[in-house]
């Protein structure tokens, strides 16, 4: 009796533990997030992201060898995040038929294809970092491009799926097609966040450059 209240008492706290340990990594990526948006990867020290997570360093150490190791999780976690939305925009339309307000159930994926790609200022920001520290530090460059291949990886196949389920075939390879919807939606974004403060990027140009990508890659069968 009393070794099943040992196990149960063990397990709960087995249990709080973990959830201290999730709820204190939550805390340090979104604080050293903000501050990738902010100052930077470079700026960005393992002091002041324990500062703006209200933790010790000795928190971070007890979660985290390197602050390249946190940075590398945030990199998964937006992949992650953005995959899962991309799959959820190509889904809700491969039962789609005929057109709606004038638009093609093949179109309407493409869009929210694309849609599924932050719009905010932060994330941009952070996305950029990520690029920038892999070009100036050779030591996580390969690294850093092993995630962003496997990123590519990932949003080919949905691509390649859609286009199969939408009855189509594409005229170019399935990475060229990535790196066009790649650069489209990277080059509406810096435009947008450019030319205004908002926090949230404007990428109305995209509504008619995705018409053209879609005509030009596709072909329907």
């Amino acid at each position: 009796m009393h070794s099943r209240i040992g196990i149960q008492r063990g397990c709960t706290v087995a249990v709080v533990t973990t959830k201290r340990r999730e709820a204190t990594r939550e805390r340090l990526v979104e604080a050293a997030r903000e501050l990738l948006a902010e100052i930077g990867i470079q700026g960005a020290t393992v002091e002041s992201i324990c500062e703006r997570a209200g933790f010790t360093r000795g928190a971070f150490y007890s979660n985290y060898d390197t602050k390249d190791e946190l940075i590398l999780e945030i990199f998964d976690r937006e992949k992650v995040q953005m995959i899962a939305l991309m799959q959820s925009a190509v889904d809700s339309e491969m039962g789609g038929e005929g057109e709606v307000d004038g638009v093609p159930a093949a179109l309407r994926a493409v869009d929210r294809f694309l849609a599924a790609y932050p719009r905010d200022r932060k994330s941009f920001l952070v996305h950029l970092e990520f690029v920038t520290h892999g070009v100036r530090e050779r030591a996580v460059a390969e690294v850093y491009r092993q995630v962003w291949v496997e990123t590519r990886d990932d949003i080919q196949k949905v691509l390649e799926r859609g286009v199969e389920l939408l009855g189509g075939r594409l005229l170019v390879t399935a990475e060229q097609a990535v790196t066009l919807l790649i650069g489209a939606y990277e080059m509406a974004m810096r435009d947008a966040l450019l030319e205004s403060d908002a926090d949230e990027a404007d990428l109305t140009q995209l509504e008619d450059l995705i018409p053209a990508l879609f005509t030009a890659l596709v072909a329907q069968d």
